[in-house]
């Protein structure tokens, strides 16, 4: 019976802390006007807050944890605003290649097709660059069926 008693208020507990857990409307917790992201010192102190308690630091500690933090979370926005950055050059490289390959196969399909089958490829491949053609399996389609 005590250990009925236990369990049940084991997973009361356990139930009250998940559903704190998370804001409501399962959107986090912004810092600053219109819901930005917090900044490095904003997260920095809020995470050594956390290990405050948890862990019990004195002053001096939570100083140097909220600093450590704060570089660590520095470096981390560096790296992901250059990797976004590196991410833009690469996107724009690879339109220019495939935007050259398109070129040099159209030079190479005007060779061998007459003008009419030209015009009429040049229309298809209109179509599929721009939202692709619509069947079983494509966008609007309907599902194939699957085999089993």
């Amino acid at each position: 019976m005590v250990s009925k008693l236990l369990v049940i208020g084991m997973l009361a507990i356990a139930g009250a802390t998940v559903s704190n857990a998370q804001p409501r409307g399962g959107q986090r917790p912004q810092n600053g006007p219109r819901g930005e992201r917090p900044d490095a010192a904003q997260m920095a102190a809020r995470r050594a807050d956390e290990m405050k308690k948890t862990l019990n630091l004195s002053d001096a500690q939570y100083e140097a944890v909220k600093a450590c933090l704060q570089e660590e979370f520095e470096a981390r926005e560096k790296q992901m605003k250059q990797d976004r950055e590196q991410m833009k050059q690469d996107r724009a490289r690879r339109g220019e290649q495939e935007k050259l390959a398109r070129e040099e196969q159209e030079k190479k399909m005007k060779e061998i097709l007459t003008e009419e089958q030209f015009k009429t490829w040049s229309e298809e491949q209109k179509k599929m660059r721009d939202g692709g053609r619509r069947g079983p399996g494509g966008p609007g389609g309907p599902r194939p069926e699957r085999r089993r």
